[in-house]
């Protein structure tokens, strides 16, 4: 039997999303499981995650890539901070030698 979250506990959901704070914590701060946090999410028009269309490898990104091994960065870290695996910016640097 599932039992109904308090309107503080919701409440607490939506502040800690805004807050940045992982589903994993708001679940465990709400006592909920981390599927609820994602339903109430989403049923506030809260997307998380890569739904819907998937995001591209932008001439930004590859940029970015490309400037943070300059200086020393390994592909781990900037798939890190960049989202995207190795292979994705790769493909897209053959993809422009290709061309010219």
């Amino acid at each position: 039997m599932k039992t109904k979250l308090s309107p503080d506990a919701i409440g607490l959901m939506f502040t800690m999303h805004a807050a940045g704070h992982p589903v994993e914590h708001i679940a465990d701060a709400a006592g909920c499981a981390y599927s609820t946090v994602i339903r109430y999410l989403n049923a506030a028009g809260i997307i998380l995650g890569n739904k819907g269309k998937p995001r591209q490898c932008t001439e930004q990104y590859l940029a970015l890539a490309l400037d943070m091994r300059a200086h020393g960065s390994t592909w781990h870290d900037v798939e890190k901070r960049i989202g995207f695996h190795r292979s994705t910016f790769h493909s897209q640097l053959r993809a422009q030698r290709a061309q010219q």
